[in-house]
């Protein structure tokens, strides 16, 4: 079975100078292969040459691609990091402004809104710009923006942010004034 569609192959230094600065501790990579066989390759440090059906790329720190059977290695656009609200912010409103950082080569981000922190069964909206406004139910809330691509391509997810929605209103202390 040729799960093989990808070979990178390590270079020895993080640059592409021919020699390696004293203390080069080469790459750091992650590679994730989806149940759809889509490949993806994420340099944290270092840099990598990256192969598949017969196109050659580098990879440096920071950056990733994707490779599928068939289709045309493509770089993955960097994950949005989220403005506003803060982490772990407490709001009073089920109304919320979300805000994020733009990303270049964006067309269009996806908010993934879910009540728990592994977003499964999560909530999805797609927005033009980097602002948006969504009603959520009171209750603690995990958010996160993935950009897509001119094609529709995710890119990395975003940093996920925890809220605090609570719209009971404050008690107040009624009875019989104390004058002095």
């Amino acid at each position: 079975m040729k799960r093989a569609l990808l070979l990178a192959s390590l270079l020895a230094t993080p640059s592409l100078a021919d020699e390696a600065p004293p203390n080069d501790l080469g790459a750091s990579v992650s590679v994730v292969v989806e149940p759809d066989g889509s490949t993806t390759v994420d340099v944290k440090r270092g840099q990598l040459k990256v192969k598949s059906g017969g196109t050659e790329t580098r990879v440096g720190a920071g950056e990733s691609v994707r490779t599928q059977k068939g289709k045309p290695m493509k770089r993955v656009l960097a994950a949005p990091a989220a403005t506003a609200p803060a982490d772990n912010a407490m709001l009073n409103s089920a109304d919320v402004e979300l805000s994020w950082k733009k990303v270049s080569g964006a067309a269009h981000y996806v908010v993934e809104l879910s009540a728990s922190p592994e977003f499964s069964a999560a909530k999805t909206q797609t927005f033009d710009g980097t602002r948006a406004v969504v009603h959520v139910d009171t209750g603690t809330w995990y958010w996160r923006v993935v950009a897509l691509d001119g094609g529709g391509t995710p890119g990395k997810r975003g940093v996920a942010r925890r809220l605090t929605i609570d719209t009971t209103p404050p008690k107040l202390k009624t009875g019989k004034p104390e004058w002095k």
